[in-house]
């Protein structure tokens, strides 16, 4: 690794477009999201963590913005991007919920549904609108410390990374805290901190001076340390601290490859999927569960074959999509359509060289 006379990551040299490889990665963790909740599969998780590559892709993705606007603009986009389709979610799904007899519901319960700083709230019979809403919690907490997060990064890059697995190792193993709102934030932020550094250290080429046997040596140190810890845990590899170990080391491989994916420009139906799927991310994310629960009551006792399960939530979740994925279009303030353009496919270039460049943020 090459640091800077600051302690900082060496500066990159140029900038080019995005990299097909970041949209490919990022469409494949939300198709593995959506599986793992419509025929859930251990090995799905072992394969592919998603919630780590989704936070590792995120984190590398604002490290862009700061470098390239500066922390209030950057902190001020990922927030328009983030809220709006929640505010929409909510303006459905609260007053179903309502409808539904929400009980306990106070007015202060809606806070969280406009600045979700904690879960958003939910009732019993409208689980599936708000089980996965965590997910932007902690993403939100992380744009809101990603300013303070990149200024250590440029100071004190090892210490920062290793800091938030080191927090989560002590939260699982030595400190016990009690639950509460406060915890779940602490204990994510340590959980995906490092997932979220180590986009960081992609884009700003520090993982690209660690050599392939070096990357692959550390991330087979944390494959081993979770599969020892699944082995001694009663949960086996749905540990908390496992999971934590094994995203961890997925994501610094997949952080640290940069394939040129040249065939995907040829590939006109699956470049248009993974176009689609990066341009309304947030939107499916948000709908794809309450969409699986649809369907699953939609199907009743026919509920049972995996693929009819599977091919019944994709299209109630495409549905969703076209009538609510706008939102997204608005936010990033570009003019509302059902079904966003698809950019023409540029000529990849190496993303294996030496001295690497930086990619537009999405």
């Amino acid at each position: 690794m090459t640091i800077t006379a600051g302690g900082g990551p060496a500066e990159p040299a140029t900038v080019r477009p995005r990299s097909p490889y970041v949209d490919v990665l990022r469409a494949a963790a939300i198709v593995r999201v959506f599986l793992q909740h419509t025929v859930p599969l251990g090995a799905l998780t072992a394969l592919l963590p998603a919630m780590w590559v989704m936070f590792g892709l995120a984190g590398y993705l604002t490290a862009v913005s700061l470098r390239r606007g500066g922390p209030g603009r950057t902190v001020r986009s990922r927030l328009r991007r983030l809220l709006p389709p929640l505010w929409m979610l909510g303006a459905i799904a609260v007053p179903l919920m309502l409808l539904h007899g929400w009980h306990p519901f106070t007015w202060s319960d809606l806070i969280p549904w406009v600045f979700p700083l904690v879960n958003p709230p939910g009732s019993e019979w409208g689980a599936a609108f708000v089980i996965t809403l965590w997910y932007l919690r902690v993403y939100l907490w992380f744009v809101l410390l990603s300013p303070l997060l990149w200024w250590l990064f440029q100071r004190a890059p090892v210490a920062t990374l290793l800091t938030p697995l080191g927090a989560a190792v002590l939260l699982s193993t030595v400190l016990t805290l009690p639950g509460s709102r406060v915890t779940d934030v602490i204990w994510s932020t340590a959980a995906y901190g490092t997932a979220w550094v180590l986009g960081y250290a992609r884009e700003s080429g520090l993982l690209d001076r660690l050599a392939w046997p070096a990357c692959l040596a550390v991330a087979g140190a944390l494959g081993l340390a979770a599969l020892l810890r699944a082995a001694a845990d009663p949960e086996g590899l749905q540990d908390q601290l496992a999971l934590v170990l094994w995203g961890t080391a997925v994501v610094l491989v997949a952080l640290r490859a940069r394939p040129r994916l040249a065939w995907l420009a040829a590939a006109a139906p699956l470049r248009r999927a993974v176009a689609l799927l990066n341009a309304r991310a947030v939107t499916v994310y948000v709908w794809q569960l309450p969409m699986v629960a649809l369907g699953t009551w939609l199907l009743g006792g026919l509920a049972g074959p995996p693929a009819l399960t599977v091919a019944v939530a994709a299209v109630l979740t495409a549905c969703a999509v076209l009538c609510f994925g706008w939102v997204e279009d608005l936010a990033a303030k570009r003019p509302p359509a059902l079904v966003p353009t698809v950019p023409a496919p540029r000529r990849p270039t190496a993303e294996g060289a030496q001295t690497p460049s930086r990619a537009t943020a999405a």
